[in-house]
């Protein structure tokens, strides 16, 4: 049991590596900030797995975001 628990954590920390490695390509390969939404729908993830990645990334100091209106937009720095 403990084995699984800990086999599960290991692949849950890759899996949101692999988000964040995700949005840093797309946002590497928009000319333009995109929205939270438009990465969640670009990468077919859900809007808060996208925007908890951006905020971790904004916190590592690899994207910009700033708000127009209501939506969160990001860009590489």
């Amino acid at each position: 049991m403990i084995k699984s628990m800990v086999v599960s954590a290991v692949k849950g920390a890759n899996n949101r590596t692999d988000i964040k490695a995700e949005v840093i390509k797309e946002l590497r390969n928009s000319e333009n900030p995109l929205s939270t939404s438009d990465l969640a729908l670009k990468l077919g993830k859900a809007w808060h797995t996208i925007d908890r990645a951006c905020l971790m990334l904004k916190i590592e100091n690899k994207l910009d975001g700033f708000r127009v209106g209501k939506m969160n937009l990001w860009r590489i720095k």
